[in-house]
């Protein structure tokens, strides 16, 4: 469906259980383009949006972010998670978390929350 920032295509925030869902929030698209000019390498997105079936078949709760394309998990290759986290906790003031292999971020209407779910 064509770009929607200056490095991102639509499809690269769609569904991955394929039923063709597709949103990315217009905030949430200017902080991956800030994450991308920072570390000057492609961003992998590997969860973008979700319809609620494959929410659920993940185990995820309705209440996610990803089922309103307002959240996004993704790697930077060759840059570490921790490295990541520690940039956009600088200046983000919504959802951050930090996993074995990813970053979580999403725009939700609320205060500064940050977890940590690496094993």
């Amino acid at each position: 469906m064509g770009k929607v920032s200056q490095h991102f295509n639509r499809n690269e925030f769609a569904c991955g259980c394929g039923c063709k869902f597709q949103a990315a929030d217009v905030e949430l698209l200017e902080i991956l383009e800030k994450v991308r000019e920072h570390f000057g390498k492609p961003i992998i997105v590997t969860s973008g949006c979700r319809c609620l079936k494959h929410n659920h078949e993940i185990g995820s709760k309705d209440t996610s972010q990803h089922v309103r394309g307002m959240a996004v998990d993704f790697k930077i290759k060759g840059i570490s998670p921790q490295l990541i986290y520690d940039y956009i906790d600088s200046w983000h003031d919504r959802g951050l978390g930090i996993y074995d292999t990813f970053i979580h971020v999403d725009v939700k209407q609320t205060k500064k929350r940050r977890w940590d779910n690496r094993t």
